[in-house]
């Protein structure tokens, strides 16, 4: 599948976004809140003027260049026109929105580009470290190099910045080296890339958290999955996730024991 056009479109809209962010961080960026999904265990997100600014951005560059596409995105109304779609952009305009006002430098902008319920195309930008993670169409010259480690005592698993603060997690097997880190989509683009040997967590997370991710990982060759281990799918009617594991498949093995061992359950 030849994505070169969606991948530029892409890439130039995460530039966009990450110079508005820059913008707001330079300045300050006001708040508020939002309802959120008590099914994730939460009944209030946190959401900034950025996040909002840099949706609209996102829509006028991926939208002007493919009118025909459907729209996915944490700061749209989901009018879930999209599911009559075969192309979906899913975005979070700023996946991380918590350490953006903190001044953590670990958010991102995330887009990914589904088609018939696959994620195609994932572009994973942190606009602060300057840094651009991007792949579309699965090409050979596109794929990323995983972590070798055979265990997970031989490297560190990426988790959330609150789930590791709250205590979020499951008991970890000894030895275990636990990396916090605060965007989701930035966690599965740095395992993508080789550092650290697992992201796992817990919760539910919705679609636009983790699409971007997905496809950067599979042109890695991980394996990514939620918690009960079936394959994710996007653009569905419920855009969430039974929370994630992912990570090369011995690794992704040992974490599915882990998980299950724990006795934790998500609704």
């Amino acid at each position: 599948m030849d994505l070169l056009a969606e991948l530029e479109a892409a890439q130039e809209a995460a530039r966009r976004a990450g110079a508005i962010l820059q913008r707001y961080r330079d300045s300050g960026a006001r708040y508020g809140w939002k309802h959120g999904d008590p099914l994730q265990g939460r009944a209030y997100e946190i959401v900034s003027e950025a996040d909002v600014e840099v949706d609209q951005a996102l829509q006028e560059t991926l939208l002007g260049a493919f009118p025909d596409d459907a729209w996915l995105s944490e700061e749209a109304h989901d009018d879930r026109e999209r599911l009559r779609h075969r192309r979906v952009w899913i975005v979070d305009p700023l996946d991380g929105t918590r350490e953006f006002l903190q001044g953590v430098p670990e958010y991102a902008v995330s887009i990914a580009l589904a088609f018939n319920g696959q994620p195609v195309l994932g572009v994973v930008f942190n606009p602060d470290a300057d840094e651009m993670y991007a792949v579309a169409g699965g090409s050979e010259d596109e794929r990323f190099e995983l972590d070798q480690a055979q265990a997970l005592s031989d490297s560190f698993m990426l988790v959330g910045r609150g789930e590791w603060h709250y205590r979020e997690l499951p008991p970890v097997p000894d030895g275990t080296r636990v990396m916090p880190v605060g965007s989701i989509a930035y966690r599965m683009a740095l395992l993508a890339t080789g550092q650290g040997c697992l992201v796992f967590t817990p919760g539910r997370r919705s679609e636009w958290d983790v699409a971007a991710g997905a496809a950067l990982l599979r042109a890695a060759g991980a394996t990514v999955t939620d918690v009960d281990g079936k394959p994710l799918q996007f653009n569905q009617a419920d855009p969430s996730v039974k929370g994630l594991i992912a990570a090369r498949s011995g690794i992704h093995g040992a974490a599915r024991d882990m998980w299950r061992r724990s006795g934790w359950r998500i609704p």
